[in-house]
């Protein structure tokens, strides 16, 4: 499990603003929204239904996860954050940061990305599927 807490929409919108290229935007997309919608109706039947809890969850395919692993990789996430605005506040402003994160945003955005892209290195080299939901 790996909880992105805001992340997520602030590192594909670094990715944007710092010209990645489409293909590894692609990888930031599908690492953090996923891919194919999973239909989970049973989890609100009974006996024991829990309820919908969020949106649909999504999931990637064991060949999905090992290529966004293998693309997550090739991305030199401290050179985007380096393009960002010296002025902190204005690097937040610019990629759309509401609030204030501790510790700052680019070790904030840095620590996040590295556990992304740790998590599909170890799903890839245990060849497995992974099921994204927003909760």
């Amino acid at each position: 499990m790996l909880d992105l807490d805001w992340a997520p929409a602030l590192l594909k919108r670094v990715g944007e603003v710092a010209g990645l290229g489409q293909v590894h935007l692609d990888a930031l997309r599908l690492a953090t929204d996923g891919d194919t919608a999973l239909s989970l109706g049973f989890l609100d039947a009974g006996p024991h239904a829990i309820a919908p809890f969020g949106g649909a969850p999504t999931a990637l395919d064991a060949a999905q996860v090992a290529r966004v692993s293998e693309l997550l990789g090739q991305i030199d996430m401290p050179a985007l954050l380096a393009t960002l605005p010296a002025d902190e506040s204005d690097a937040a402003s610019l990629i759309g940061q509401v609030g204030s994160v501790t510790g700052g945003l680019r070790p904030y955005l840095l620590e996040h990305f590295n556990a992304l892209r740790d998590f599909y290195v170890d799903a890839a080299g245990r060849r497995l599927h992974i099921v994204l939901w927003w909760d």
